[in-house]
């Protein structure tokens, strides 16, 4: 075509009769007419179509009927002329043209005729009948009606001439006739393979949803978005087993028989016509003309026959023209008016072609058929042949479809996903075997009937090629797929052409559905699972319209307002690992591996249009409220819309935006954030997912769409799977361990057993621990039993200091009281009890009156603040086991109240006093007796307010000292040795204040007896504190030295009073917002206290953020209330294992093996352990110090294992606050996963550190 002569190929020569079929319908189809008041179009006066539909004989070579009579001579001599191998001529000069055919809607000049002589003749290109410049655009053109008198068709095929529309293809009365005499039996066979997959994927969905109803939803104030999240991936479920459904069954086709006379062609029943129609608006010509020539050129079977229609809304000359060098078998159509309002241009051109060709009530016959090709779809020359004799099947067979394929098409860069794949080859192929018509608009034929019975194409909607398909099954029509392609169109390229042909799919599926005549739920024709699959559609683009913003704003949550929608756990872990294997083997269940890539561009398609679905829907449910919805075709060709890209692209251009933000900020804190970082890690995984579609779509745009898209395509399709793969991996590998926290804290009990000396109990629980240093006496100084209590550890060794004992009774007495459900929960309650009545055992024994007391109202008393020598005991490296009074002598070191000792006093009181509290039910005489113990030491503590240490300056203080207290030593000379400091433990455990300790001492017992008069106490203590001591306050220490925000904590569960509620929130706004100086985090997530830097001081903080959580009172939100827990559930998860190892002894995953502790380090107690073979040995402890929490004092989250390393070292005050809260974490509410909610970004602890106290 083009430039080269055409000559028609259809024609065979013969005598040709002026009452021809073929030359009549091109006469009349050419026939141009006056615009007439009943429209432009073909349907107006009965006259007007009387003049279109006549038969030769109605001729009479007047007015219109001459000027068809000349149309068919000019034609026939022209054919005629052409078949003898002249050249195209036309036969007379423009001018003469002019005179003889006149102005539109004019008679010819038939005297002017015979006034020419042949001389006048000009040789030439065929122009047509008319010149283009004496064309009218609201000119109408027609084609002629089928059941026109059809001489010779009638010669070739008799009894499908004009009469067998009355006498039918059988000659009986059609009326007579079922519908259906021949029903097409549909056959199938099971895909076992896609049925294992689809019941694969059944059986771990229903795993899947009962893991995430009980095991991922535990989210607290988060649960509505949990669940939220939870439908939407339900949702997204049942689009896989729509989908799986294509899965469960092939179609089986049997071959055709062959023409034996044409080898490759098969043989048809029944001697079909087809009439061909090319809709077309503004399609470039050339595009329309390779349409017509690949129409034109396709074989047809034997004895069928074919006329091809353009039916140009257009209105184009160009076209026109081009449809007239084709020959008859071409016909132009145009001129119609479109009606106001209009909603699908397509359908409305197709249907004034068709009812042109099919005048109304005369009935079709059979092998009447109809074929769709879009004006940019090229059939190939075995189109007829393959579809044409799928109508033998069955008379119920009432359509035949093809795929679509495109000769514009990157395969490897395909974004937009115009191949199709999934649904040519997978969905269609499984809607074949079901029995599911899914008309696609082109490359498809119909029986003429049928369409007929449907109404032709539906206008009600933009897609009326879906529902056509509808319409068809409704009649009970039958629908066969050949799964070849068979056409070669060309895909819209530009942004704004993809969006819109998307758009427009989309809409039109809605407005069927939101129909009340039309939508497939209502069709009572419909059997249920064909109302299923025709409302799937619309389901779908729902689907994508909702899972796709919401999948990219989760990762988004995460990390700015720090909200997952599931608790990761081993469950979860689990459930989406199988879930996600077995989804993913359905979506891409492949006949072919090449088909890998093809599957993931419809993944990578839909989240690309998923604004476009949005839009649709929203532009569709507005319809309902009457505003009006436009058809918008997809140009294509030369004539193609400018590109807003823009204007579409800017929903993908701002997820692009906001998901690179958020990966930096994300990347930043996995590289600086805590160990434990499974949600933050999923998420940034998750980003770099969701950025790859928009991605592709600027990078089409903008950069290019040739070899650096296939490539940036290639490259994004392994990083997706990968990335995908990461994340299940991510699950198992860092998902949040799950810690029981009671059974740390009988570890942590169990510890206490471990470092008790004197006569054990029979239930003593630790077997390489016997009686040991039962020679314990000063008997000089009155007291004749020190046996009993605690080894201090660490740096002390085997030395036994009573106010660290003293704070480890009182804390260990404060947790059994505050968290007695964590200790009755976890069987853990006896032992507790146990070890705080051993502690207060100790130091009953520990003061005695002095004699002086006879003449005093206030008694004073001696008290024993150590037993043992530090100086001996750290030169001997061995099990308190192996020490006896002839190589370990054990002096005791006194001191007295009547010289001030008001911190260690304090001290004690409040130990015994905590310690009557434990056994007020149990144990009343006990009880009582510490009570007295408590209130005559309480009176010698206010007596003489003082330091025990006062009389002891050490400005030698070594450097562990230093950092351990936190604040400068005096200035005066260390004193020469005396009997009072000759081994003395001071030099590490120097008290630094007092007021704090009364004011401990002064709470416990107001908290005891409910004597007011304490509480005067209490505000005497607590201001006379921080007049003359609060600069310490500000190191926010809790541990034996400084007990002034436990007090605060426990006097605001006492009085709820607001100044005590104030200074305990601003000391854990300072731990857990951190402080500067005073509180940082390891880049793992510890709080760590430069001037306490132990992990029990964290411990201890801890403690006391959970104690105060626990108090119900107005002063205390729910939100801080949370807050306060996570943190301290935090902080011990970061001890059991969230740091990346255990730093507890004999406890979880990588424990510490060289924990520095004289008895367990040695494997015997025959006094041959010493510091060589084992301080310095590098084999673990022989024995296990279960439950001993690990000093790690080091800003650092690396722990190194080594026994002369001082971060192994372990004290009981280390573990006295840590033992209490893990008891208050296996009672406590709330979850880990909980905690993880809400803390990103934006939102990190805002309850705690955005509130103003």
């Amino acid at each position: 075509m083009g430039d080269k002569d055409y000559a028609p190929r259809s024609y065979e020569p013969k005598d040709y009769d002026a009452s021809s079929s073929d030359l009549y319908s091109e006469a009349s189809t050419t026939e141009h007419k006056e615009h007439d008041p009943a429209g432009d179009n073909c349907s107006g006066s009965d006259e007007a179509v009387a003049k279109i539909r006549r038969t030769p004989s109605d001729i009479d070579l007047k007015g219109a009927g001459r000027r068809d009579a000349l149309g068919i001579l000019l034609r026939l001599a022209e054919v005629l002329e052409r078949e003898d191998g002249a050249p195209p001529v036309d036969y007379y000069g423009d001018d003469v043209d002019s005179q003889l055919l006149g102005k539109p809607g004019k008679e010819v000049n038939f005297d002017l005729l015979n006034s020419y002589d042949s001389h006048n003749l000009k040789h030439g290109r065929s122009a047509g009948l008319l010149s283009t410049e004496d064309e009218d655009e609201d000119e109408v053109y027609c084609a002629t009606a089928f059941n026109a008198p059809d001489v010779e068709n009638m010669a070739r095929n008799p009894v499908f001439g004009a009469a067998a529309v009355e006498r039918g293809p059988e000659g009986e009365d059609a009326a007579d006739r079922p519908k259906f005499e021949k029903k097409f039996k549909r056959q199938t066979k099971i895909n076992w393979r896609g049925c294992f997959m689809v019941f694969i994927f059944l059986v771990t969905l229903c795993f899947y949803l009962w893991v995430r109803i009980t095991k991922t939803l535990d989210l607290g104030k988060y649960l509505p978005y949990g669940i939220f999240i939870l439908v939407v991936e339900m949702m997204g479920a049942t689009t896989t087993l729509l989908y799986g459904v294509n899965l469960l069954l092939d179609p089986v086709n049997p071959p055709l028989p062959e023409d034996p006379a044409r080898p490759g062609i098969p043989l048809v029943g029944l001697p079909y016509h087809v009439r061909v129609l090319i809709p077309c608006y503004k399609e470039g010509t050339e595009l329309v003309r390779k349409t017509i020539q690949g129409a034109f050129d396709a074989v047809l079977p034997a004895n069928c026959c074919r006329t091809i229609y353009l039916s140009d809304d257009g209105k184009d000359p160009t076209k026109r023209h081009m449809c007239r060098e084709f020959g008859p078998d071409v016909v132009y159509v145009s001129g119609r008016q479109r009606a106001p309002g209009e909603v699908n241009g397509k359908s409305g051109n197709l249907n004034n072609c068709l009812s042109q060709i099919y005048p109304e009530g005369v009935p079709v016959p059979p092998n009447e058929l109809v074929c769709i090709f879009d004006a940019d779809q090229v059939a190939n020359s075995d189109f007829y042949a393959k579809t044409v004799p799928l109508f033998d099947g069955g008379d119920d067979v009432g359509m035949v479809l093809s795929p679509q394929a495109f000769h514009n098409l990157r395969i490897h860069a395909d974004i937009f996903n115009h191949a199709n794949i999934h649904f040519w080859e997978y969905a269609q192929h499984g809607y074949d075997a079901l029995g599911f018509i899914s008309c696609t608009g082109t490359n498809f034929l119909t029986r003429a009937s049928a369409f007929q019975e449907a109404g032709w194409s539906p206008t009600y909607t933009l897609t009326e090629d879906y529902a056509l398909g509808m319409e068809l099954k409704k009649g009970g029509w039958q629908c066969r797929y050949v799964e070849e392609y068979l056409a070669i169109g060309e895909a819209p390229e530009q942004v704004r052409n993809c969006f819109q042909q998307r758009s427009r799919w989309c809409k039109g599926h809605f407005q069927m559905v939101l129909s009340r005549e039309h939508c497939p739920l209502f069709q009572r024709k419909l059997s249920l699972g064909m109302k299923i699959l025709y409302c799937s559609g619309v389901w779908s683009y729902i689907v994508g319209a909702i899972t796709t913003p919401t999948f990219i704003l989760i990762p988004l949550l995460t990390i700015w307002a720090g909200v997952f929608p599931i608790t990761v756990s081993w469950w979860a872990a689990l459930a989406l690992t199988v879930y996600t294997v077995a989804q993913t083997l359905v979506l891409n269940y492949m006949k072919k591996w090449k088909h890998i890539e093809a599957l993931w561009f419809a993944n990578i398609a839909n989240q690309i249009l998923w604004f476009t679905f949005v839009k649709a829907c929203w532009r569709a449910m507005n319809s309902v409220c009457g505003k009006t919805i436009t058809f918008k075709t997809t140009l294509k060709g030369a004539s193609k819309l400018m590109d807003s890209a823009l204007g579409d692209l800017w929903m993908p251009i701002t997820c692009l935006l906001a998901l690179t933000v958020s990966l930096g900020i994300g990347l930043q804190k996995l590289i600086n954030g805590p160990a434990v970082i499974t949600t933050l890690a999923i998420s940034v995984v998750w980003i770099i997912y969701a950025m790859i579609p928009p991605y592709l779509v600027i990078h089409y745009t903008w950069i290019g769409r040739g070899g650096s898209l296939q490539l940036m395509c290639r490259f994004t399709f392994v990083l997706s799977y990968l990335a995908g793969i990461l994340a299940l991996l991510l699950l198992w590998a860092v998902y949040p361990r799950q810690y029981d926290f009671g059974a740390a804290a009988g570890d942590s009990l169990k510890y206490y057993d471990a470092m008790r000396v004197g006569a054990l109990p029979a239930d003593n629980r630790i077997p390489w621990r016997h009686d040991s240093l039962l020679y314990e006496a000063a008997r000089s100084q009155g007291f004749n039993d020190l046996t009993g209590g605690w080894t201090n550890g660490g740096v002390l060794g085997n030395v036994k200091l009573t106010m660290p004992a003293a704070f480890t009774t009182s804390m260990l007495a404060w947790g059994v009281l505050a968290f007695s459900n964590g200790y009755q929960s976890s069987q853990q309650m006896d032992w507790a009890k146990e070890s705080v009545r051993w502690g207060a055992d100790y130091l009953l024994k520990t003061y005695k009156p002095l004699a002086a007391n006879a003449s005093s109202t206030v008694k004073d008393f001696e008290i024993l603040y150590q037993v043992g020598n530090l100086t001996t005991d750290s030169e001997f490296w061995g099990p308190p086991e192996a020490m006896n009074s002839t190589n370990m002598p054990r002096p005791a070191y006194n001191v007295s109240t009547a010289n001030g000792a008001s911190d260690l006093a304090g001290q004690m009181v409040a130990a015994f006093a905590a310690t009557a509290l434990v056994f007020k039910d149990s144990d009343s005489a006990y009880h009582d007796k510490l009570m007295s113990a408590a209130l005559e030491l309480y009176g010698a503590a206010t007596k003489t307010q003082a330091k025990y240490t006062r009389r002891f300056l050490y400005d030698c203080t070594s450097k562990f000292a230093k950092s351990r207290i936190g604040i400068s030593a005096p200035a005066s000379p260390c004193p020469p040795p005396t009997a009072f400091n000759r081994g003395s433990a001071l030099v590490f455990y120097n008290s630094t204040s007092y007021r704090d300790d009364l004011l401990w001492a002064a709470a416990w017992m107001y908290k005891a007896s409910g004597d007011q008069g304490y509480l005067a106490d209490v505000n005497q203590f607590y201001g006379d504190h921080i007049d003359q001591e609060g600069d310490q306050d500000s190191f926010l220490i809790t541990d034996w030295d400084h007990v002034f925000w436990a007090s605060n904590v426990l006097l605001a569960q006492l009085t709820d009073q607001g100044a005590f509620h104030m200074a305990t929130q601003n000391f854990l706004k300072q731990w857990i917002c951190g402080a500067g100086n005073y509180v940082v985090y390891t880049p793992r997530g510890r709080a760590w206290n430069p001037n306490a830097p132990s992990l029990g001081a964290t411990a201890n903080a801890a403690f006391l953020s959970l104690a105060y959580a626990q108090i119900s009172s107005k002063s205390i939100s729910q939100a801080k209330s949370e807050r306060y827990t996570c943190w301290a559930r935090g902080q011990m998860r970061y001890v059991l294992g969230d740091s990346g190892r255990s730093l507890v002894a004999g406890w979880g995953k990588k424990a510490p093996q060289h924990v520095q502790n004289k008895a367990a380090s040695c494997a015997s107690t025959d006094g041959s352990c010493n510091k060589l073979n084992a301080l310095f040995s590098p084999q673990p402890n022989p024995h296990v110090l279960t439950g001993a929490l690990v000093e790690m004092a080091s800003f650092s989250d690396s722990f190194q294992d080594m026994r002369t390393n001082n971060d192994t070292r372990v004290t009981i005050d280390y573990n006295a606050g840590f033992t209490g809260v893990l008891a208050g974490l296996h009672s406590a509410s709330g979850t880990w996963a909980q905690c993880l909610q809400g803390v990103g970004v934006l939102t990190k602890d805002k309850a705690v550190c955005d509130s103003n106290l």
